[in-house]
């Protein structure tokens, strides 16, 4: 599982994107890699549970009998838990990565993250609909 799986729509997915585009040293490479490691477990098992949960979720949804949104309460509750626990983890991850960054890696992450939501604005206008 790549860093970009850490956290969904949020700053995390930028994440890979960025290092590679920021001239990382070979040692702050090495420490990016040690501070991924020291996280891999606990996103395994985070999405090893969302997924988990999903699969109840849906095999209540479409199985036999009446379903009422009451039926599945404790799903959606678990599955706005781990979410959280997940965008929580990845922000820890890219708070120790950030603390390696240099001043100018800093600034040119910068850049990359405007130059990306400029981007995103522009691709949701060619979706809007005209009316």
């Amino acid at each position: 599982m790549g860093p970009g799986h850490m956290m969904e729509n949020g700053p995390g997915m930028l994440l890979p994107l960025v290092l590679k585009n920021i001239d990382l040293t070979d040692e702050q490479e090495k420490q990016v890699h040690e501070i991924m490691a020291a996280h891999r477990a606990t996103f395994r098992t985070l999405f090893s549970e969302l997924e988990a949960t999903h699969k109840d979720l849906a095999d209540k949804l479409f199985g036999p009998g009446n379903v009422r949104v009451e039926d599945l309460t404790i799903q959606m509750q678990r599955m706005a838990q781990l979410r959280t626990q997940l965008m929580q983890e990845g922000l820890q991850v890219a708070i120790e990565v950030r603390e390696l960054l240099t001043p100018e890696q800093l600034a040119k992450a910068a850049e990359i993250k405007d130059r990306m939501r400029a981007l995103h604005t522009e691709m949701r206008g060619l979706f809007r609909e005209k009316h």
